[in-house]
């Protein structure tokens, strides 16, 4: 079963990689190491870079605990040094949605330990209106 999940994941990465790239971003998906990467993907355009952690989500909850602690510290520091925050990309059910580490400690801030269907659709933005929010000039969460 875990080899399964490390399939999809796998395979979430790769389509997620090109659709980045497909949308004009030139986009490098990190290598794991034997100490864990920090984030998924890297992915630049217009003067802007963004990171990324890819999270399949098919059954529509995210446990908060999925978020590792090389995660937390690497996207906290990059967000420091006056990048745009860490962001989730989601495989769910209602397709590939987009939440900031940002709104997922706020969750945990609250006592949530897993994010539901409800509280996934509610906090995250669907790719493609993320994409239509860089279009436009407007950085959107």
């Amino acid at each position: 079963m875990k080899l399964n999940n490390k399939k999809a994941g796998t395979d979430f990465e790769h389509s997620f990689v090109q659709t980045l790239s497909k949308h004009g971003f030139w986009v490098h998906k990190l290598q794991d190491n034997k100490n864990g990467q920090p984030f998924d993907v890297i992915a630049a355009r217009a003067g802007e870079t963004y990171i990324f952690d890819c999270k399949d989500c098919k059954n529509d909850i995210f446990p908060l605990s999925r978020i590792e602690e090389n995660q937390y510290n690497a996207m906290t520091l990059w967000q420091k040094c006056g990048n745009h925050e860490g962001l989730f990309a989601m495989n769910t059910s209602k397709g590939i949605r987009i939440i900031s580490l940002e709104v997922l400690e706020f969750l945990k801030s609250k006592n949530i330990k897993v994010v539901n269907k409800n509280d996934l659709l509610w906090y995250s933005t669907p790719l493609s209106k993320w994409l239509e929010g860089l279009n436009a000039g407007n950085y959107k969460q």
